[in-house]
C-alpha cells in the first residue's frame, strides 16, 4: 500500500467511539441517543430486509417510477432518511438537559404542583428530569411516590428549567426557545397570557392555597418563604437568532416575534393593574421586564424577556455564553448517515458491500480482529486505524471489490469511515 494512499485517511470525531464512563455528563446526553441511531444504521447496512416499502409507498414515494440506474439510491436514501427523521429520542429538550446538567442546583421540567419537591430533594428532581423515571433507584423512586406535599391548586403550570440560586435566596424559572422565530405568533403570546405567566399572575394576586402538608396549607408566596426564598423571577428565555448567535432583542424584532411579546407584556400588566394585592414597582419596556411586590408579602417577583447569554447570566449568576452549548459537535450522525446510505444502496444493488466485506472477514481471521480490537480501545485512534486498513489492503485487497465503492469515493479513505462508524456503533 503507497504512502499516499494511507494519507488520504482521516481520523473523525465519533462520540460513540468512546468510552461512556469517561464522559461527562453533557456528553451523555448526546451519547445515549446517537449510539441509538448508530446501532439502527449498522442493522440497514448489513440486512437488506431491515427496511421494505409497501405498494402503497413505492407508489406514493416513486420507487416505481424512479430511473433503474438510481433506483437502489433513492430506496435507500428513503429508508435511512425516514428512519432518523422519525427517531425523536434524545432531540427533544436537548438544550434544556444540558442547561440543567451545567449548574449544579439547576434542574428542568419545573411543574409549579411539584416545587415543594424540588426545593426539598432538588438532586433528585434534576436526576428524573434528565434520565427520566427509567434513570432512577429503587429508593429514589419510593421517594417521588411518598412525597409529603400535596398538591391542592387548580391549573397547573410547568416551566422548561429552574435553577435555586441559594446565597441570593431566589428561585429563576425559564420557559425556553431555541430562536427567535421559534413558537409563532400564538405560541409566543401565550406564554405571557393564559399559558404559563398569567398563571402565576392569578395565585400572586388572590393568594390561593396551593400546597397542603399534613393539616397546613400554603399559597406560592407562603410556600416560597417557608424555604427562605425571598425572590421569584419567571422569564420566557430566547436562546439563539435564526443563525447560531446569541438572540437579541434587535434580532426578535427583526426576525422574530417581538411583537407577540409586546402585546403579552401588556396584558399582563393590565392584569396586574386590576388587582390591589399586587402591584408593579419596575418597568423595562423596551426589553420586557417588570418587577412586582406584593402587600401581603415581602416576596419580590420578577416577570420577562431574556435574550441569549443572559439567560445563563441568570440561572447561574455567572457568565456562560450560550453558544457553548453548541460546542459539542460530532461526526456520528452526518457520516454515520451518509455512509449508511451508500452502503445501503450497494448492498441492494449488489447483496454484498464494504460493511458485510469486512465483518466476515473478522469471523476469518484472529488477527484481524485483534488489530479491530485496538481500533476500538482506541477510540478510533488514527495510528490504530491507518494500520488496521493497511492489513486489509495488504492482504484483502481483491476482496474489496471495486463495484462495491459508491461513485466518487478513494477507497483508502471510505473503507476508513466505513471501519470507524462500525466501531462507534459496536464500542
Amino acid at each position: 500500500m503507497r504512502k499516499g494512499e494511507i494519507n488520504m485517511i482521516i481520523r473523525r470525531e465519533l462520540l460513540c467511539a468512546k468510552v461512556k464512563e469517561k464522559l461527562d455528563l453533557g456528553r451523555i446526553l448526546l451519547y445515549e441517543p446517537y449510539k441509538n441511531i448508530l446501532v439502527k444504521f449498522k442493522e440497514l447496512r448489513i440486512d437488506i430486509n431491515a427496511k421494505d416499502f409497501d405498494p402503497v409507498a413505492k407508489v406514493y414515494d416513486g420507487l416505481l417510477s424512479v430511473p433503474s440506474e438510481i433506483r437502489e439510491y433513492y430506496e435507500a436514501l428513503l429508508g435511512v432518511t425516514s428512519y432518523y427523521h422519525h427517531s425523536q429520542g434524545g432531540r427533544g429538550k436537548y438544550l434544556e438537559k444540558k442547561i440543567a446538567s451545567s449548574f449544579e442546583t439547576c434542574s428542568l421540567d419545573i411543574e409549579l404542583s411539584k416545587l415543594p419537591f424540588w426545593l426539598e430533594q432538588p438532586s433528585l428532581h434534576k436526576k428524573k428530569g434528565i434520565f427520566t423515571q427509567q434513570g432512577l433507584s429503587s429508593d429514589e423512586k419510593k421517594i417521588l411516590r411518598t412525597i409529603e406535599w400535596d398538591w391542592i391548586g387548580d391549573r397547573d403550570v410547568n416551566t422548561d428549567v429552574g435553577s435555586v440560586i441559594q446565597d441570593k435566596k431566589t428561585i429563576v424559572l425559564v420557559e425556553l426557545k431555541n430562536r427567535v422565530d421559534t413558537g409563532g405568533v400564538a405560541g409566543r403570546r401565550e406564554i405571557w397570557t393564559s399559558e404559563k405567566f398569567g398563571i402565576f399572575v392569578e395565585y400572586l394576586k388572590s393568594n390561593k392555597k396551593l400546597f397542603r402538608k399534613n393539616d397546613k396549607k400554603f399559597s406560592l408566596a407562603e410556600l416560597l418563604k417557608s424555604f427562605g426564598i425571598e425572590n421569584l423571577e419567571i422569564y420566557i428565555g430566547i436562546l439563539f437568532d435564526k443563525g447560531d448567535n446569541p438572540a437579541t432583542v434587535k434580532s426578535d424584532k427583526v426576525n422574530g416575534f417581538y411583537s407577540s411579546s409586546k402585546q403579552g407584556f401588556e396584558y399582563l400588566q393590565n392584569l396586574i393593574k386590576q388587582n390591589s394585592k399586587i402591584k408593579i414597582i419596575g418597568k423595562d419596556s423596551e426589553n420586557l421586564q417588570i418587577k412586582l411586590g406584593l402587600t401581603y408579602s415581602n416576596l419580590k417577583v420578577k416577570i420577562g424577556a431574556l435574550y441569549g447569554n443572559d439567560i445563563t447570566l441568570k440561572l447561574f449568576r455567572k457568565s456562560f455564553p450560550v453558544s457553548d452549548l453548541l460546542l459539542l459537535r460530532y461526526d456520528d450522525i452526518w457520516l454515520s448517515q451518509l455512509i449508511t446510505i451508500d452502503e445501503r444502496a450497494v448492498l441492494l444493488k449488489h447483496k454484498n458491500n464494504y460493511t458485510l466485506t469486512f465483518l466476515d472477514l473478522l469471523k476469518r481471521d484472529k488477527e484481524l480482529r485483534i488489530k479491530y480490537d485496538t481500533v476500538i480501545s482506541s477510540e478510533c485512534g488514527e495510528p490504530e486505524l491507518k494500520e488496521i486498513v493497511k492489513y486489509l489492503f495488504d492482504k484483502y485487497i481483491a476482496i474489496f471489490e471495486d463495484k462495491l465503492l459508491p461513485d466518487g469515493e478513494e477507497k483508502t479513505r471510505y473503507l476508513a469511515d466505513v471501519i470507524q462508524v462500525l466501531c462507534a456503533a459496536e464500542a
